[in-house]
């Protein structure tokens, strides 16, 4: 795994969710830029952020933590039940106070991208368009003579962290389908005096995962998926604290 090269990836890179481009990190290129704080105004928009299984417990407590209803089942944090509209970002960018903040957000503008299909060797890419790159502000990427400051090891340190703990994420999907554990879910409760439905997402099947001999159970618990599980059911609670507002 390097922090650059000067090459690009071999093959075309399929942009992750709030990036709007990607480039290799080099001193050639990024040698003038400085890493500022910028908020997670990228993420305004956001209504649903990619989390890692290891991050259910702590993000349970401030967001609610459904998988995707597309294969490959993908967990992520629900942050608005609107369209658009991310309901944990304020107008100046702020993150909402006390709230969990998922690691994929903490680990823009940075992003750890594969050479080639298939391929251990990994490079840090950074998105050029991010607020939080400056010429001006900021601690800078690169020292004058070329070598990557503290900055770029520490995110690519992070960058490196979270893109593992997806791939233990990934084995935990494909494991929980398995068992057939991860099924359709349907929340409800009343707004407003009436009734207020959501859908449109899967879960851990409770009766499913009720029903499993003791040795499975402990199998889960072993391996640290029945914790991240049962955050998981815990987090659908907080679906309902995020209606009220919405349209």
């Amino acid at each position: 795994m390097s922090v650059t090269n000067g090459v690009a990836p071999a093959s075309p890179v399929v942009l992750p969710p709030l990036y709007k481009g990607l480039q290799p990190v080099t001193p050639e290129q990024h040698g003038k830029l400085r890493l500022r704080e910028a908020g997670y105004g990228f993420a305004a928009e956001a209504t649903a952020i990619p989390l890692a299984a290891e991050e259910f417990g702590a993000a349970s407590r401030s967001l609610p933590v459904v998988f995707a209803a597309q294969a490959p089942n993908m967990p992520v944090a629900v942050t608005s039940l609107a369209a658009t509209g991310n309901r944990f970002v304020g107008a100046d960018g702020a993150w909402r106070a006390g709230a969990y903040i998922p690691a994929y957000l903490r680990r823009y503008p940075f992003f750890l991208v594969r050479m080639a299909p298939g391929s251990e060797e990994l490079v840090l890419c950074i998105d050029p368009s991010a607020p939080h790159l400056s010429e001006t502000e900021g601690e800078p990427l690169f020292t004058a003579d070329g070598k990557a400051t503290p900055v770029v090891e520490r995110a690519l340190n992070f960058a490196r962290a979270v893109e593992d703990a997806a791939r233990r994420t990934e084995i935990m999907v494909q494991g929980l389908n398995e068992l057939g554990l991860l099924k359709p879910a349907v929340v409800q409760f009343e707004r407003a005096g009436a009734p207020f439905r959501i859908d449109g997402f899967h879960a851990i099947d409770r009766p499913t995962l009720m029903a499993l001999p003791p040795e499975k159970l402990a199998e889960l618990r072993d391996k640290g998926w029945l914790e991240a599980m049962v955050a998981q059911l815990l987090s659908l609670q907080g679906l309902g604290e995020l209606s009220p507002q919405q349209a």
